[in-house]
């Protein structure tokens, strides 16, 4: 049987995993009710400009951790 967590090895790899925690916490309850609010921003909902944030930093997220991978040569 193998480990139960495995932890990353390189400042960049717990890098990424704040920035992954970070993300999911921007998502989660607490946050959102802080940010859902009655307020327009460029025409938009509050709620909406959030969640957009959230999506176009994951996809920030993913590449960097992409670009990280193919640069250490992992699989």
């Amino acid at each position: 049987m193998g480990p139960l967590l495995v932890l990353p090895t390189s400042r960049a790899g717990w890098g990424l995993l704040i920035a992954f925690v970070a993300l999911v916490l921007a998502g989660t309850w607490p946050v959102i009710g802080l940010v859902n609010r009655a307020t327009l921003v460029m025409g938009l909902p509050l709620i909406v400009v959030w969640s957009y944030l959230v999506i176009f930093a994951c996809v920030v997220v993913m590449l960097i951790g992409n670009r990280i991978v193919e640069r250490d040569d992992h699989e």
